[in-house]
């Protein structure tokens, strides 16, 4: 060897072990993945499920929990940064505009429709698809879906001969004849932000108003939005005292206590209601669909959790087999027994699941009409609801009317649209 090529071999060895410190930042396949998910009752069947996934197939998950908003704060880190930093993240119906339009998603549109028989496509409920859907495309597949379904004391309204209202009117009659003697017809959330703008959402759905028009622009101060606002604002009345500054836990434990009689609310909440360890009501509660203003389409909110892939994940195809897995007809049942909640047909007419979850029933009725996009699912989203948080919030406590608060709500909306 020459004095020359011993030299330039030294060099390359160098420049190797110099660049060892760069190179260890970019993501490499392994035989584990990350999964990062929300802190729902979904997240303890993933954690109880994951061992069983390794032992099937060799291929480690570790899950880790967090809240909503560090699950959130998490992944945009991890997308813009593009670390790779986990592989597969669990996402939010709201979220979904923004991180498919953004690419931090792996487009599983490609796979779905390879696989399509091996997932049971058409067991999932069309509107279900909507958890992980953006413009023709499935960022994230379907994981725990939620309907927006109306609580109630039955053994209350059965006392009082008050059947479950099916109608605006028929609602509203029975909050003012349930308030009394210590009880409150209703409850909804009143804290400012997105407490009291997600429950006065619901009402926008049941009274045929929406956030957007039919081009995709801010809508918010429309006849049916400002007749929701109007009826929130009415019932509100009817509810317990401070519930203005009641958000999601505040409302639960007014009906869960048996303080208040009635409450929109996720189905997700259902399995708290009918525990005793948590609830006063648990023998003598249930749920159905909304009730519906007159002329209004039928339509159910629609909330919940998709499962997608890291663009940058260097796991791509294990992390889908474990998408296939996890929400696959076999493991399904158990995964719902343990905290999951149904995104198929047969989740909600199996006998055995029925047994045990009777609500399911209802569950699947308000699924065949759901709106996953009564909350748009855009990237402005998170704003306008700030704004509507302010504005409903102004308006339950008096300080300004149905129509000034929508108007002064689309006015601050409208330059999110660059308008």
């Amino acid at each position: 060897m020459t004095v020359w090529r011993a030299t330039w071999l030294i060099l390359v060895v160098f420049l190797v072990v110099a660049l060892l410190p760069l190179s260890s930042s970019v993501a490499q396949p392994r035989s584990t993945l990350n999964l990062v998910s929300m802190s729902d009752r979904f997240s303890g069947a993933l954690t109880r499920l994951a061992p069983e996934f390794e032992r099937e197939t060799g291929i480690k998950v570790n899950v880790t929990i967090q809240s909503y908003g560090e699950l959130y704060s998490r992944a945009i880190a991890d997308f813009v940064g593009r670390t790779g930093g986990a592989d597969l993240y669990t996402v939010d119906i709201v979220w979904t505009g923004e991180w498919g339009e953004n690419g931090y998603l792996v487009d599983l549109t490609p796979m779905i429709q390879r696989d399509r028989a091996a997932i049971a496509y058409d067991d999932i409920f069309p509107a279900v698809w909507k958890l992980g859907g953006w413009q023709g495309k499935q960022y994230a597949f379907p994981l725990a879906a939620y309907a927006g379904v109306l609580a109630y004391n039955k053994k209350v309204l059965t006392d009082m001969g008050i059947k479950p209202p099916r109608s605006v009117p028929e609602f509203a009659t029975a909050i003012q004849k349930l308030t009394g003697d210590g009880r409150y017809g209703i409850v909804m959330n009143g804290a400012r932000g997105a407490p009291c703008a997600q429950d006065w959402m619901y009402h926008m759905l049941i009274h045929g108003g929406s956030i957007l028009d039919k081009d995709g622009m801010p809508a918010l101060n429309t006849p049916a939005n400002v007749r929701a606002l109007t009826f929130f604002a009415d019932m509100f009345k009817y509810a317990p005292p401070g519930a203005t500054s009641y958000a999601w836990g505040d409302r639960e434990l007014a009906f869960r206590s048996g303080v208040a009689m009635m409450q929109i609310a996720w189905s997700t909440g259902v399995r708290a209601h009918r525990d005793p360890a948590m609830s006063r009501v648990a023998t003598i509660s249930d749920i159905t669909t909304l009730p519906q203003a007159a002329g209004a389409p039928t339509r159910y909110p629609l909330g919940g959790w998709s499962i997608g892939i890291n663009r940058d994940s260097p796991n791509k195809p294990a992390a889908w087999e474990f998408i296939k897995w996890i929400t696959s007809q076999r493991v399904r049942r158990e995964f719902v027994r343990l905290g999951g909640e149904p995104i198929r047909r047969s989740e909600v007419s199996d006998p055995t699941l029925l047994a045990e979850f009777p609500w399911f029933a209802m569950v699947g009725k308000s699924f065949e009409n759901a709106d996953g996009d009564f909350r748009p699912r855009i990237r402005q989203y998170p704003r306008i609801q700030d704004i509507l948080g302010l504005e409903v919030n102004l308006v339950i406590t008096g300080q300004k009317s149905p129509k000034a608060a929508l108007d002064a709500a689309q006015a601050a909306a409208m330059p999110l649209f660059g308008r």
